[in-house]
């Protein structure tokens, strides 16, 4: 049996850094930095970056609205980042 639960541990240890490594990735640095949640469930995590990334969205939709040139880059990644951040919250509901 103990072969069983150290092996159990050591796969939940790789499934949370490959989690991590992907919502760094996807996210990137300075979101992550901003919201300060290092000791946070994964799934706490993304929801913070996913409301965090409606106000970018939200943000570069009224750029747009005032016809800035920058507006429909920052509106597309907004976009991309929200996709992704929501895949990956399937599948953290998962582990």
């Amino acid at each position: 049996m103990p072969i069983i639960k150290k092996t159990k541990i050591l796969t939940n240890k790789l499934s949370e850094e490959a989690f991590n490594q992907l919502l760094f990735q996807i996210a990137g640095k300075k979101l992550l930095d901003s919201i300060n949640m290092i000791n946070s469930d994964a799934k706490s995590k993304i929801e913070k970056c996913i409301a965090c990334t409606n106000e970018e969205y939200s943000y570069a939709l009224s750029l747009q609205a005032d016809c800035v040139p920058d507006s429909k880059r920052m509106i597309i990644q907004s976009q991309k980042r929200l996709e992704s951040l929501n895949s990956l919250l399937i599948l953290a509901k998962l582990i």
